[in-house]
């Protein structure tokens, strides 16, 4: 679609007067000089034949003038024509006139001058040949008139007449040039402008889509948060129950059974209070308990971590899962959500390596440092990654978000030849 900038016109009143008013002053111009010149030239015939010049030179002078007249008051309407034959063709009328007379001259020069703007070098050689033939034939019979032999003078003159058409078409040429100048200038502005508007909506369009994405991604992101917060809300409801299970199952022994020893009666009362301890702290780590239950896999225990390991060595992973300072039977004395948590993000991992990079080494080791239980895990990034399937990165914002809302957290990253991710939770 091309984009017009909006234009200011002239009122056509004022326009018209404007240019006639032009017109007229080249007309009026062009017939005082031409009235003038003519008046020279007859001077110059009376004294040069005591004042009784021969009537054909007399009569040759006043052709002149008439037909000077009539050049010099059209030469200014003459203007208004559009360029095409009868601009040229009328053009050239006039042109030809400077070659009969002496009164035209100056509107046959105007003449010459349209024609050069027009730029057309046949139409220019047309002229000058005209000028050239009627000055030819002008100056053949002033010469058989006076009786005088053609000589010298007469090709000078000729040639002082061709030079003289010359100038103001060349004149004309470089005036029409420099308006083509000007209008291609003006062209490749307007063009310069559109291209820049243009560039400017689809770089706006751009940054309408790129907000967009931006956009889009941020609620993917805060979408997987979500999902992970009402997972881990299932884990620890799911927990919860089970100690608040044992707390109601001891506590209504004791309610019912009035013949237990004190001893007994003792130890169930630890249990209670043990088991309410427990839920007591597993219910701070979570900040949303908003879940529908529907039934799904118990929560992982320690041995869970190893069976996620055997599970991915059957499936054709090279699976390692080495233990520091730490052993399964340490683990389980933790808080289930640290366990279910660890589950989590060890399924994640080891899904998303081998996704990634298929038959690459995954090395896993979980270790204790000072007050704090660490997952590390390594393995080889794809060696041919334009193959890779794209990710999204949720599950591993999935395992962020987690470790964050235990009140660890967790970072991911290509170091070196090898994509490690870390996560850890307070012990």
């Amino acid at each position: 679609m091309t984009v017009t900038a909006p234009t200011t016109t002239a009122p056509p009143s004022v326009r018209s007067v404007r240019e006639w008013m032009i017109a007229l002053a080249q007309s009026l111009a062009c017939t005082a000089l031409g009235v003038l010149m003519v008046l020279v030239a007859f001077g110059s015939l009376l004294t040069e034949f005591d004042e009784d010049p021969p009537g054909a030179l007399v009569a040759m002078h006043g052709l002149d003038a008439v037909l000077g007249v009539v050049v010099t008051l059209a030469i200014g309407p003459l203007r208004f024509l559009r360029p095409g034959r009868l601009h040229s063709v009328l053009h050239l009328i006039a042109a030809s006139v400077a070659g009969l007379s002496t009164t035209a001259l100056a509107a046959s020069a105007i003449a010459l001058y349209r024609l050069g703007l027009r730029r057309r070098p046949g139409l220019d050689a047309l002229a000058v040949l005209l000028v050239a033939v009627t000055s030819i034939l002008t100056m053949a019979l002033d010469a058989s008139i006076r009786a005088q032999p053609v000589g010298v003078f007469f090709t000078t003159t000729i040639a002082v007449m061709v030079v003289g058409a010359l100038v103001p078409l060349l004149i004309g040429h470089v005036v029409g040039t420099r308006h083509e100048l000007v209008a291609s200038l003006r062209d490749r502005a307007a063009s310069a402008d559109r291209e820049r508007e243009t560039a400017q909506r689809e770089r706006a369009a751009a940054e309408r889509e790129a907000a967009a994405l931006v956009r889009e991604r941020d609620a993917d992101a805060a979408r997987v948060r979500a999902e992970e917060r009402a997972a881990l809300a299932r884990d620890m409801h799911d927990s919860i129950s089970h100690h608040l299970a044992t707390i109601a199952m001891h506590s209504g022994a004791m309610s019912y059974r009035e013949d237990l020893p004190r001893e007994e009666l003792r130890r169930t009362a630890g249990t209670v209070r043990d088991a309410a301890q427990q839920a007591n702290r597993e219910l701070r780590t979570v900040l949303m308990t908003l879940r529908t239950t529907d039934g799904e896999t118990p929560l992982a225990t320690a041995p869970t971590l190893v069976e996620i390991v055997e599970r991915a060595r059957a499936d054709g992973q090279d699976v390692e899962l080495s233990w520091e300072g730490l052993g399964p039977h340490e683990l389980e004395t933790r808080d289930r959500s640290t366990v279910v948590a660890l589950a989590r993000i060890l399924t994640e991992v080891t899904v998303n390596a081998a996704k990634h990079s298929p038959g690459a080494p995954l090395r896993l080791t979980l270790a204790r440092e000072a007050d704090r239980v660490v997952l590390h895990a390594r393995n080889p990034c794809s060696a041919s990654p334009a193959t890779a399937p794209t990710s999204t990165g949720h599950g591993l914002l999935g395992v962020q978000e987690r470790a964050r809302l235990l009140g660890g957290d967790a970072r991911h990253g290509v170091r070196g030849e090898d994509f490690e991710v870390q996560a850890w939770m307070p012990w």
